[in-house]
Formats: structure tokens, C-alpha cells, sequence
């Protein structure tokens, strides 16, 4: 079996801090400095690098709403300008971004900026000529997610730091465009996902994370590192430990994608998400919502689309019959 090293925190500093400079080259001058001081790099790239193993891609969130807000008024703006019908994007695709207050599920009022993109929820470079899923067959939606393609263009592996400094090798497409939109996150070429849901310090960040072993965290303004004590337990175990979280739901099928990376996680875990879920009405149709938003919008969009044209509560029945016919 082949050994993977993990890197040293001066290592993942280094990466980190070139990766995010490399990004903030591409922002307008006027932007770059307020945005730098605001980055914050958390979630499973960290971890991947501990481990030696490949960085999917890299979660930037910020500290500001400000902030958080002016990104994404950016990105959305640039996703307008440069989809052309040359690619398959329809000029009609108008992503726009809101500012809104909504209760979380533990009854807290949550400042949110949110990309809302009509109809679909989702929007990505490369997919189709634009439909909205209530008015298309199953295998017409079928092929609408499928078209949803990130273009992921390196394939670094980070055993080598060489290879990972060839992410800022020039390539022919421009770097770091806006490639997918969805209510919560906006996606970039070359590994970079900036996320909307959630801003503030790490700790705030953190308290909407489902899994410890993620909660290493990257200030590029103050370029440190941190990893916790128990994440650190975690990652060197490969052990799950859930902390709770706003979407529960999300977090029970995020277990098959830790499991394939040779995870475990104990009965007791397992219990400590099924419980948070019990919590939750899920009759209600706008808790429903949420929650599915968290597990994979273009995927779910079908079923939450179904369920706005709903009046009052869902039950289980109709919930299972509405599964049913779309998966």
C-alpha cells in the first residue's frame, strides 16, 4: 500500500497563501485589499493536506456580510457579461443576489446573502440551453443536471509540491471565471469555491460545520494557520465526529463520500444526526426546503420545486410518492 505524507503547517501556509494570491490578482485593484483582509480559507481542503491526499477544491468564506456581498454582486455580474450563446448559456439567465433574514433551525434570525437564479436555483458554464425543470420530462432533467460541469482543469496531487504550482501556470482559459451558481455558493475554475451561506470569524463559521475533522482553518490576512486539537484527533483517526449542524439531513449523506475515503464513524455519531433530524418538522415544507437546499441543490431542485406548489404541510406519503417519481 503506498504511503502518503501529509504536509507541515508551513507547507499548507505556503500553498494556501499562493493559491489565494494567485486569485486575488484577478479581482478588480479596488477590491483586492478590502477582500484579502477578509479571507478565510476552512473546510476539507485543510484536511486533505494533512492526510496527503488531493485537494478537491479550495473553500474560501469571509468575514463581512460586506464583503460576502460584494463578491458575489461581483461574480454574478461576470457570469451575465461573459455568457455568450457561443457556450450554450442563455442571455436570459440573470443571477441575482439578495440580502435576507431567515430563522435557522435552532430558531436564531441569520443574515444571509443569497444568489437566487430563477427557477432552477442552479446555473452552471457548460450546461444546456436553460429550461425549468417543472415544465421538462424526467430524462430532460436527467440530462440538464448531467450538463452541469465544472471545468476542472488541473490535476494536482499535493505528494509533490511541484505539481501543485502548476495551478498557476497560465493556461488558455481565463482563471478563476465563475463556472456554477447556486443559491449558497459560487464556483470557480481551478479549485476555488466562494462561499455565501455563511461569513463571520472562524468560530461563527465553525458553528455551522457538521464534521470536526474540518474546522483547520487559514487567515490569509494574518497568514496563520490553525487546526484544533481535536481535529487534528479526528483527522489522524479518520474518525467522524459530528458537532451538529443546520442541515443534519446533508450530513447523513455526506457520510458515504467520508466512508469512501476510509472514514469511519460509531453508531453513537450516527445517532447524534438521526436525533438533530427528529427535531426537525420536516411536514413543514419551508423546513424541508432548507434542508434539502443542503444537501445538493441541483440535484434536490426537482423535488423542492414540486414542493413550492404545495399548499400548507407535506407528509411523509406525499413526500415518498413525489421521490418516487423523480428519482
Amino acid at each position: 500500500m503506498e504511503n502518503k505524507h501529509g504536509m507541515k503547517s508551513n507547507t499548507i501556509k505556503m500553498v494556501l497563501r499562493n493559491k489565494i494570491n494567485d486569485w486575488l490578482d484577478t479581482l478588480p485593484e479596488d477590491m483586492q485589499h478590502t477582500v484579502a483582509e477578509d479571507v478565510i480559507v476552512t473546510g476539507g481542503a485543510i484536511a486533505s493536506m494533512l492526510l496527503g491526499e488531493k485537494i478537491n477544491d479550495y473553500d474560501i468564506y469571509f468575514r463581512t456580510k460586506d464583503t460576502t456581498h460584494a463578491i458575489a454582486k461581483y461574480y454574478c455580474t461576470r457570469f451575465t457579461d461573459e455568457s455568450k450563446p457561443a457556450n450554450g448559456v442563455s442571455k436570459s439567465i440573470n443571477p441575482t443576489v439578495r440580502l435576507e433574514v431567515k430563522k435557522n433551525i435552532k430558531g436564531e434570525d441569520e443574515e444571509r446573502v443569497t444568489i437566487w437564479i430563477q427557477s432552477a436555483g442552479v446555473v452552471g458554464e457548460n450546461q444546456e440551453e436553460y429550461k425549468y425543470f417543472e415544465s421538462q420530462s424526467e430524462s430532460s432533467t436527467d440530462s440538464y443536471i448531467s450538463s452541469l460541469e465544472i471545468d476542472d482543469q488541473s490535476d494536482a496531487s499535493i505528494e509533490k509540491i511541484e505539481d501543485l504550482i502548476e495551478e498557476f501556470k497560465p493556461n488558455k482559459k481565463v482563471k478563476y471565471r465563475p463556472v456554477y451558481l447556486s443559491q449558497n455558493a459560487i464556483t470557480l475554475s481551478d479549485k476555488i469555491q466562494l462561499v455565501t451561506r455563511f461569513f463571520g470569524n472562524p468560530e461563527q463559521i465553525h458553528r455551522n460545520f457538521d464534521y470536526i475533522h474540518a474546522t483547520g482553518y487559514y487567515d490569509y490576512g494574518k497568514d496563520e494557520l490553525t487546526v484544533p486539537a481535536e481535529a487534528m484527533a479526528a483527522l489522524l483517526s479518520r474518525t467522524l465526529i459530528y458537532r451538529g449542524s443546520l442541515y443534519p439531513i446533508a450530513s447523513i449523506f455526506r457520510i458515504r463520500k467520508f466512508l469512501e475515503r476510509g472514514f469511519r464513524i460509531t453508531a453513537g455519531e450516527i445517532l447524534k444526526i438521526c436525533w438533530q433530524i427528529s427535531e426537525l418538522d420536516l411536514n413543514d415544507k419551508e423546513v424541508l426546503q432548507e434542508q434539502l437546499l443542503g444537501v445538493d441543490q441541483s440535484y434536490m431542485w426537482q423535488l423542492i420545486s414540486a414542493l413550492k406548489s404545495v399548499e400548507g404541510k407535506v407528509d411523509s406519503t406525499y413526500v415518498a410518492k413525489l421521490i418516487d417519481g423523480i428519482f
